[in-house]
């Protein structure tokens, strides 16, 4: 097994940045303290691996001569939002100063961790796929969402597989602004970096930004109809598919 601490911090040292592991003890505590001359950020890294069963069953099929396939949909899951919980807490009971950033990296691994990354996107951000009559895009905060329920608390999330990476941005944050003007973002690429505001305005995105009930799909689809001026407004499920043999 990888190990994945050496890695990250690795990834922010190459970069310039002091990251000092920050020792266990019996309270909940994250993982780093990170600074540079802009900013400090606590981190707390955590890892989804597919489940023992998952693996099992890809090898046996692969093992005899089948193709293995994923179907994931792509939407909020209870189990990673269980995973960002912790994470919450971990951050939550470290006091380090009302001026820092508190992030998470979620590093997926393995056969599942293309839909994982997703996933965990969607699931902090309420998001699906809608399309209109003129586009389609993401919208932002469609559903409930772990960035809404820990505003307070994450100001931003890392979500990777052991390739690529994204810098999720919370809107929602106090510390939002903050966030948008720390050195973290020069180190991603553009369309590498997710903030809901910024695509809403850019018409790359949809994003419900108002007072409305989350658990009511048809208000909040009337509420977009009327923010975008649009007749006709309709949700895409999205799956992620794929399939491998063993040779």
């Amino acid at each position: 097994m990888l190990d994945y601490e050496s890695t990250v911090r690795s990834w922010f040292s190459n970069h310039g940045y002091q990251i000092t592991k920050i020792p266990e003890t019996n309270e909940e505590s994250p993982d780093f303290l990170i600074t540079d001359d802009i900013s400090t950020y606590l981190l707390e890294l955590k890892t989804k691996f597919p489940s023992e069963d998952e693996i099992d069953e890809r090898k046996k099929i692969l093992s005899s001569g089948e193709i293995h396939n994923v179907d994931e949909l792509i939407t909020s899951r209870k189990v990673l939002s269980k995973i960002i919980w912790k994470a919450k807490n971990q951050l939550k009971n470290y006091e380090k100063g009302g001026d820092i950033l508190r992030l998470v990296w979620l590093l997926s691994t393995d056969h599942l961790a293309e839909p994982r990354l997703d996933q965990f996107e969607a699931t902090l951000y309420g998001s699906t796929y809608l399309q209109t009559t003129e586009r389609y895009g993401n919208c932002y905060f469609f559903y409930n969402s772990d960035f809404f329920r820990y505003r307070e608390v994450l100001d931003a999330a890392i979500v990777s597989t052991e390739s690529k990476g994204k810098l999720l941005i919370n809107p929602l944050s106090p510390r939002y602004l903050q966030m948008k003007n720390s050195s973290l973002l020069k180190y991603f690429r553009e369309t590498s970096i997710v903030d809901p505001i910024k695509l809403d305005k850019e018409r790359q995105a949809f994003l419900v930004d108002g007072d409305v009930d989350r658990a009511d799909e048809q208000a909040i689809l009337q509420y977009l109809k009327e923010k975008y001026n649009s007749d006709k407004i309709a949700i895409d499920t999205t799956y992620y598919l794929s399939g491998t043999i063993d040779f």
